[in-house]
């Protein structure tokens, strides 16, 4: 099971993405440590975080350090804008004049020991989040938000959710596409566990609108975390960064509603 927290803290570290944070990289079995590159760019106000970190043996404790020295860029490729970021502290490199733009292509560039990593994300137009409502199930003891929104069917959209509960964000994550569902009014339950929301709780959901390469890391990394309880050794999700590293970088939307729970 520690594979799986793992991964489900790695990848929280960066989908909750807003300010700078501590991220928990995922530990590989009996291998030597391996790069870990993280971040996001979004609609919301910056500035952004990139976050470089070496992965540990499997075996090892749970000290991940960070990666201090590298030469990191992110570039507006539609506005032809290139942003050098500073390292703000040890291995967390912040932008100070890229602006998240949907409809923008942005690339990632981290140059570190003569290597070369790049990622290229582009940020969807938004969908907005209408309103969310509670499913109540007490065989389970479970309450679960329900997301309520309009999707596109003028072009294909991929979603990730992201649930935090009296300003604690959850672990759980849930990514969605609208191949079953294009053009249509979504209703969806979210998936969380067992006593994650009870009643009184301030429940904030997030409707992230992401690309297809961060889709299918997401997608990987839900089946790691989540739905696989054999895992006999270690896995890792598939980095969308190329150079031979691991991690993640996403240009995404996002839209908020919060609301009591009754």
């Amino acid at each position: 099971m520690k594979i799986q927290t793992l991964i489900i803290a790695l990848v929280a570290s960066i989908l909750f993405y807003s300010s700078c944070q501590k991220v928990i990289t995922p530990p590989l079995s009996n291998s030597a440590p391996q790069l870990v590159i993280e971040g996001v760019v979004s609609d919301t106000t910056g500035p952004y975080h990139i976050n470089i970190s070496k992965s540990v043996n499997f075996y090892a404790d749970n000290t991940y350090p960070n990666v201090s020295g590298a030469s990191v860029t992110i570039t507006d490729q539609t506005a032809g804008v290139i942003d050098m970021l500073t390292e703000a502290s040890a291995g967390i490199y912040t932008t100070h004049s890229i602006v998240g733009t949907p409809g923008h292509t942005y690339q990632l560039q981290v140059v570190l020991n003569g290597k070369n990593y790049i990622a290229v994300s582009t940020m969807p137009l938004p969908v907005v989040l209408d309103s969310i409502t509670f499913d109540y199930t007490s065989v389970k003891n479970m309450i679960q938000p329900v997301v309520h929104y309009q999707d596109p069917a003028a072009f294909v959209n991929y979603y990730k959710y992201n649930i935090t509960v009296n300003g604690v964000k959850l672990n759980r994550f849930q990514s969605d596409e609208d191949r079953l569902m294009n053009g249509k009014y979504i209703n969806e339950d979210l998936v969380t566990d067992t006593g994650a929301i009870k009643k009184n709780d301030l429940v904030l959901v997030n409707l992230d609108g992401i690309d297809k390469g961060a889709y299918n890391f997401l997608q990987e990394a839900e089946n790691i975390a989540f739905y696989n309880d054999n895992l006999a050794t270690p896995a890792t999700p598939t980095a969308n960064i190329s150079g031979g590293c691991l991690g993640y970088f996403s240009a995404q939307t996002v839209s908020s509603k919060s609301k009591i729970v009754k």
